[in-house]
């Protein structure tokens, strides 16, 4: 895993983080809903978004290194569609 890689994913968990100890605060604090709601949303966003870059590094060292194994196309393909579905959920 690419140090670049590992960097923005620390930075986006940490951003991650920060925003579920927000909505923590918030709930304690009785915020109104509509602000809870906004905040958990742009969480789910957070996480969504966080998730396709890991299936794409994953995606890529999968390729690299299946290639180099020699496993079969059909395998590789097979592994690509799981991945896939599981960041689609």
């Amino acid at each position: 895993m690419a140090d670049d890689f590992k960097s923005e994913m620390i930075k986006r968990l940490k951003r991650i983080e920060g925003q579920t100890r927000g909505v923590q605060k918030m709930v304690e604090e009785a915020r109104d809903c509509d602000e809870i709601m906004h905040q958990l949303n742009a969480i789910n966003e957070a996480v969504r978004s966080a998730s396709r870059l890991m299936a794409e590094q994953y995606a890529m060292e999968c390729l690299q290194s299946s290639s180099k194994r020699g496993k079969a196309r059909d395998t590789l393909a097979a592994e690509m569609v799981d991945m896939i579905t599981r960041v689609a959920r």
